[in-house]
């Protein structure tokens, strides 16, 4: 039996929310992601431009995005494992931010998974080119594909009606549409049962997405939003299982979040906490670093968090900044014996580079990321 099954919980029943734990206003200054003022600066990146700073919400209009929720079929059963799958010493190296650009780079030969990103539904024009030819070939080849889904930038900031009342935050993560879109993703990306598993990392960053970051309880309708978000992530995991018989699906966390707790509003550690039902739910879980400063700290703690719940993967990692300096910092103090032992010991199975611009800078940095491979890398043929 694999890893993702043995920590995966089926289960049917229905799991009640967390009580919600205060509503009094926490003063964090936007939705960009980044925690309290006493903590350093995280902003969202993904492979297309994010917006460096989106509106509160305060005045935006309500809107009417379904609160309907969509349910198909059974989990799939069985997909192939990389060898060493969740064996300490052992990672499932990808790399982004497109599978055209994976299969280019010169590190292509020892990556165990491409990289992809969808970020809006302006993005169905290439993606359905590759479902003819470049999806195929990356599974014939023997790799894992990597999809990470980020909605930060998609739809607009709205106050929309739920069953849960008044939600504020990105619309389109929480609409009928983004269920539909989730449908034709799965037809998409999805590969045979028994060949390489079609990793999905849905929403991530999601802490950014509310009108306020990083908090259960800033507001009630910042409540609201995550509980709605919930609903919507374990519809679009049950459409990926029932089209894609080879998904494995995660959700999407910040890095940041494990650096400060506040358990009275639910911030900080205390924020996956009220994800706790649907974590269990989840094929495996992911969560990205990219710290401007130091990522070591981050990847180590919420690894150790996430892995109570099964395998761990970084879904992206890069300085935000595009710091050199703390990308060569943190590969150095993160591919050695001890830390790779450490990580992968709780639960830390797969580690994906955002992009290539680093290792391609220099001979240093591209030797870094090879003997990397080489020493702890495993493939999926």
């Amino acid at each position: 039996m694999s890893v993702l099954k043995r920590f995966h919980v089926l289960t049917a029943g229905i799991i009640f929310c967390t009580t919600l734990v205060g509503l009094a206003v926490w003063s964090l200054p936007d939705m960009t992601g980044r925690p309290p003022a006493r903590q350093p600066a995280v902003t969202s990146t993904t492979a297309s431009a994010a917006p460096t700073s989106v509106p509160t919400g305060t005045s935006a209009a309500t809107t009417g995005a379904s609160d309907t929720v969509e349910k198909t079929g059974d989990t799939a059963t069985g997909a192939a494992r990389p060898p060493g799958f969740g064996q300490a010493g052992k990672l499932v190296f990808g790399l982004g931010p497109s599978l055209d650009s994976d299969a280019t780079s010169p590190v292509a030969d020892q990556l165990g998974m491409f990289t992809t990103w969808y970020n809006s539904p302006n993005d169905f024009g290439f993606l359905t080119n590759w479902s003819k030819d470049l999806i195929p070939q990356v599974y014939t080849g023997g790799r894992a594909i990597h999809l990470v889904v980020w909605l930060g930038g998609a739809g607009r900031v709205a106050t929309v009606q739920t069953r849960y009342g008044p939600a504020c935050g990105r619309d389109y993560p929480l609409s009928s549409s983004f269920l539909s879109d989730t449908r034709r993703l799965a037809q998409i990306f999805g590969g045979e049962a028994d060949g390489p598993p079609l990793y999905v990392t849905l929403f991530t960053e999601l802490q950014t997405y509310p009108c306020k970051a990083n908090t259960w309880a800033a507001t009630p309708e910042v409540t609201n939003y995550y509980l709605k978000l919930k609903d919507q992530y374990t519809a679009a995991m049950d459409i990926f299982h029932s089209i894609a018989p080879n998904a494995r699906v995660s959700l999407g966390w910040g890095g940041w979040q494990a650096r400060w707790d506040d358990p009275g509003k639910g911030g900080g550690k205390s924020l996956i906490g009220h994800f706790d039902d649907v974590l269990r739910q989840s094929d495996f879980q992911s969560f990205q670093a990219m710290d401007s400063k130091n990522n070591v700290n981050d990847i180590r703690d919420m690894t150790r968090i996430l892995g109570k719940y099964g395998p761990v993967m970084v879904a992206h990692y890069k300085p935000d900044d595009g710091s050199p300096g703390t990308w060569h910092s943190d590969l150095r103090a993160i591919f050695t014996d001890d830390y790779i032992r450490q990580v992968t010991g709780a639960g830390l199975f797969a580690f994906s580079l955002m992009d290539s611009k680093h290792l391609t800078a220099s001979a240093e940095s591209l030797r870094l990321v090879r003997d990397a491979a080489t020493r702890y890398g495993t493939r999926t043929d």
